[in-house]
């Protein structure tokens, strides 16, 4: 990433040296593509064990998704369980509460079995609205955590709000520093016998064969007989069709100082989202807010977000951010994350991805369905997080509505807009011997000229001029000024080859 792309609270803390990136042809049982809390958590779970694994990843490890969240450990996720009673019935609702139990359980153990130093707290848990719309949606909610067996209060001592309608407040949650806790994993990871880990390897396609797969890494073969996607967005369409199944969530995010925290993480019930927390450790505390949360296509004019979200930490703290950041989170159209096999017809490939923002606990419980699988164990989360789950009419409506809608909006305002007013004359896209090209001036005036269309499905982009970056509005991806790739789900460069034009 280049120099001006924003860095979060926990990026400081990664301080694993730049592993070896692949430098030649290799052969394993196991291939991990991604990094994160996912993969770390897949290939701990698969350590000692009868597989070879390579996990590779395309940057530094649990730098990336993981490394942007805000670190929360809790089943009380907004109003998930009403969404999932709206789509589906209780015991799907029961079956995924029960997976976010089992991965706090495993986040704990982990972190007492390796001593993990990772400022694992336990803490109150809150969703709340000001919105009076929002209070039946409370309603059905608490009436499903009371089937649960959950044991919460509709007050909070320490949210005193008058605008705020209605609440939920459990008090066995936790909030951690997730870049240290998986660091601790990692440790573990590189001390064992059967696992290699590679750095600065980008997937770019991946093969099936008699054997197995061939993954093309840069300009190298790796051989497996398994394969894991654990990365943020897979970069294939087929087989899966998991841009059929998703959309992209983006928020913005600023940490300050403070003199004193509250033992308190919350978040609102509806968009745009607002979410905060407190951190501490030793030397340090801060208050950590989260807002502008929206889907993807909403939220283009990166530069007002930011002050928008600046501001707000301001009026709370009184202090300016010492962190601001972005994330991008994946979410499905049925609220459930989707874990297991990438098709029906597949039954070496895997995929873990569709978070809904609750990537902590998700790719834990992922690491430990996937490692299931691998080792031919049953697991009875299998069906309900299933890829290829089968579709009703409430999966169709939120389809239209959140993919389908969203992605056509992105795709419209590029096509009608596509020099918007903040631009301000350091960039702009135009054509170029008939193709659709983004021109960036950099403050010595020097040009750079990049496609303006992403490789992953053709949407065209737009310029963030706070991380001075080219982004596609549908998916995701990012690419500098010199049109390299900096996040998936693209596999591939936007850089103008000339002779081709």
């Amino acid at each position: 990433m280049g120099d001006n792309m924003k860095k979060s609270i926990w990026q400081k803390d990664n301080n694993i040296k730049e592993e070896k990136g692949i430098t030649e042809n290799l052969t394993t049982d196991v291939l991990i593509i991604g990094a994160g809390m996912t993969g770390i958590s897949l290939a701990y779970n698969l350590i000692d064990g009868k597989n070879n694994i390579i996990m590779v990843d395309a940057g530094k490890i649990a730098d990336a998704t993981t490394a942007k969240s805000t670190g929360k450990v809790t089943y009380l996720q907004d109003l998930t369980y009403y969404k999932i009673c709206n789509v589906y019935d209780f015991d799907t609702a029961k079956l995924y509460y029960e997976s976010q139990k089992e991965a706090i359980r495993i986040i704990n153990r982990n972190v007492k079995n390796n001593k993990i130093e990772c400022d694992l707290k336990k803490c109150e848990m809150v969703t709340f609205t000001n919105d009076e719309k929002e209070v039946p949606k409370f309603t059905v909610e608490k009436l499903i955590l009371d089937r649960l067996g959950v044991k919460y209060s509709n007050v909070s001592k320490n949210i005193k709000n008058n605008d705020v309608k209605e609440l939920i407040s459990v008090n066995d949650g936790y909030v951690f520093n997730p870049v240290k806790y998986l660091i601790g994993l990692y440790k573990k990871i590189r001390s064992s016998s059967n696992v290699d880990v590679y750095m600065n390897s980008r997937v770019q396609k991946v093969q099936k064969t008699k054997e197995g797969f061939k993954a093309y890494v840069n300009g190298f073969e790796i051989k497996c007989k398994k394969i894991v996607f654990a990365c943020h967005y897979p970069f294939f369409t087929i087989p899966g069709f998991i841009p059929l199944k998703t959309y992209v969530e983006k928020s913005y995010i600023a940490a300050s100082k403070v003199e004193k925290t509250s033992n308190v993480a919350a978040i609102t019930s509806n968009y745009p989202y607002v979410s905060f927390r407190y951190q501490e450790n030793k030397k340090e505390k801060y208050f950590i807010y989260l807002n502008n949360s929206s889907k993807l296509c909403s939220k283009l004019n990166h530069e007002k977000n930011y002050e928008e979200c600046t501001d707000e930490i301001k009026k709370i703290t009184g202090t300016s951010p010492t962190y601001k950041w972005e994330n991008m989170d994946l979410l499905t159209n049925d609220y459930l994350p989707l874990i297991g096999r990438v098709s029906k017809d597949e039954k070496n490939a895997f995929i873990a991805t569709g978070y809904n923002t609750w990537g902590m606990t998700g790719g834990t419980i992922a690491g430990k369905i996937i490692a299931d699988l691998i080792n031919s164990k049953d697991n009875k989360y299998l069906e309900v997080f299933n890829p290829s789950r089968s579709m009703n009419f409430k999966k169709v409506l939120n389809f239209t509505n959140n993919t389908l809608l969203s992605n056509l909006k992105a795709y419209g305002f590029n096509f009608i807009k596509k020099n918007p007013s903040w631009y301000k004359n350091q960039a702009f896209v135009t054509r170029y011997c008939g193709k659709r090209v983004g021109v960036y001036y950099d403050e010595e005036g020097k040009e750079h000229v990049v496609s303006n269309v992403c490789p992953h499905l053709k949407c065209f982009l737009t310029f963030n001029k706070v991380d001075k970056t080219w982004d596609c509005p549908c998916h995701g991806s990012r690419f500098d000024t010199e049109g390299n790739v900096v996040k998936g789900p693209s596999s591939f460069d936007i850089k103008i080859d000339e002779t081709k034009l």
